[in-house]
């Protein structure tokens, strides 16, 4: 059995029945960066490299592959309805989803570079764009949590 890295660890620490993905390559980032004309924050390419997405026991993207984060991307920005419907999605990175429509984004600044460490959860009933994290290990922690699907449930 292959020696687990530090986001496995993390993640098996937390005792969530999660599933990586085989490792992204320095290629595959760096091309879903290019797409996307942002640079990933360190923390995200340090488990993309590790592990190029992370599926949850129900089969969300915790944290979704570099081609996914481009795609996924692109496609919110693209979306001739969304434009309709939602506020830009230019300032956002989204990374990943919780199976039921919303989905977690870092925040771009101006300069077009990703600010902070924070973690915005988007609302996809509301268009609420809310702060949901300090960085990607508390997105973890309280992401695999199984309270918090409880507490949206309520």
């Amino acid at each position: 059995m292959a020696e687990q890295g530090p986001w496995e660890s993390f993640v098996d620490g937390l005792g969530s029945d999660t599933e990586f993905a085989p490792a992204a390559s320095e290629a595959e980032i760096a091309a879903a960066e290019k797409a996307l004309g942002v640079r990933f924050p360190a923390e995200l390419r340090s488990l993309l490299l590790e592990g190029d997405g992370l599926q949850d026991e129900d089969g969300a993207g915790a944290i979704w592959s570099a081609e996914d984060i481009a795609e996924q991307n692109l496609s919110f920005r693209r979306e001739e309805g969304f434009r309709e419907l939602y506020m830009p999605f230019d300032n956002l990175l989204f990374f990943a989803d919780d199976g039921t429509g919303d989905q977690f984004a870092f925040g771009i600044t101006a300069d077009g570079k990703i600010g902070k460490s924070d973690i915005y959860r988007w609302d996809h009933e509301t268009d609420g764009r809310e702060w949901f994290a300090g960085d990607l290990r508390q997105y973890l922690e309280f992401r695999l949590d199984p309270s918090y699907y409880e507490e949206e449930e309520e």
